[in-house]
């Protein structure tokens, strides 16, 4: 099964490759990565370096039932976890970090893994809310809101039966529970609620910020909205099950961006390989880094998470 989901996800992005790279001029690509202004590259990529930091801050709010989780621990994670999602197939970089925050804070897996589906919880609202705002600018934008209520659907949905759960199980004592709760807590307070809604739209302020000067690097000044576009797509493309990285998937989306605003498909096709590597190549240096002061070894981490796959297989 493994290995037919590889080959399926190698396949998608082989796909979207030749999507995002067919009917390209090489020579006009790679004169536009000529002239790219390398200030506005590297001023992009230290606020999206940035954003992951606030990220960091966020885990730590969701992990707060669950134990005193240090910023640094909770931002040592998520960079190690996305450098595992580059490089390792299947997102086993999300089960990277259940792993060494039970390792590092002894916080319980369950406890852990229901935090971070409550982040992307949070981030599906606040994409969806982005994805309001910018599609109304475009003629396509009837067909778009159509799957943005869709998308919205489905997370109020979501919440609804989180929000039903602690209801009637609210009370329970049994450990599995009591460690669920602790991880999604923070969607039974409308406060804290309201304030992480909040939080993940500066998240994605930021990073769209860093979106906003990649573009200038070649040239192309967009607007806010534009900009929002741009992540609101690209996240969409994020979701499809491609290989590591999100090869090819990342590139058509940036690509498909581009043409509703005009911009040469040359032009986009060096934004799209230069956004990616640079996204790419930051988190994985930052990720090293930690693990060096950490005293993490990749191998044996490799191996433990290979190990626990195997477990969650079998368990399947």
């Amino acid at each position: 099964m493994k290995k037919l989901s590889l080959f399926l996800s190698i396949l998608i992005s082989a796909i979207f490759l030749y999507l995002s790279f067919s009917n390209f001029n090489f020579q006009e690509t790679l004169n536009y990565m000529k002239h790219t202004r390398v200030e506005y590259i590297v001023l992009a990529t230290i606020i999206f370096v940035f954003s992951f930091f606030l990220r960091g801050i966020r885990w730590k709010i969701l992990l707060q039932n669950s134990g005193d989780i240090s910023i640094k621990t909770a931002t040592s994670n998520i960079f190690i976890g996305q450098m595992g999602n580059n490089i390792l197939p299947w997102r086993m970089g999300d089960l990277w970090r259940v792993i060494m925050l039970k390792r590092q804070n002894r916080v319980s897996m369950v406890s852990s893994g229901a935090s971070l589906g409550t982040e992307r919880l949070y981030d599906g609202i606040t994409i969806v809310i982005l994805g309001i705002i910018s599609s109304s600018i475009y003629s396509i934008h009837m067909r778009m809101l159509k799957l943005l209520y869709i998308l919205g659907g489905v997370i109020l949905g979501i919440i609804l039966l989180l929000w039903l759960f602690f209801k009637f199980f609210g009370e329970k004592e049994g450990k599995f529970i009591k460690n669920l709760l602790s991880g999604i807590s923070t969607l039974k307070d409308p406060v804290k609620f309201l304030y992480l809604i909040g939080f993940s739209l500066v998240i994605w302020s930021v990073e769209s910020l860093s979106f906003y000067y990649f573009f200038l690097s070649s040239g192309f000044k967009l607007s806010i909205l534009q900009v929002f576009f741009v992540v609101f797509s690209l996240n969409l493309a994020l979701l499809i099950p491609a290989a590591p990285a999100s090869l090819g998937t990342f590139e058509y989306a940036i690509v498909f961006s581009c043409k509703l605003f005009h911009i040469p498909k040359s032009a986009a096709l060096s934004l799209a390989l230069t956004i990616h590597f640079m996204r790419f190549l930051s988190i994985n240096l930052v990720a090293i880094i930690f693990m060096l002061l950490l005293g993490i070894k990749f191998k044996r981490e490799i191996k433990e998470l290979e190990e626990a796959a195997n477990v969650q297989d079998e368990t399947a």
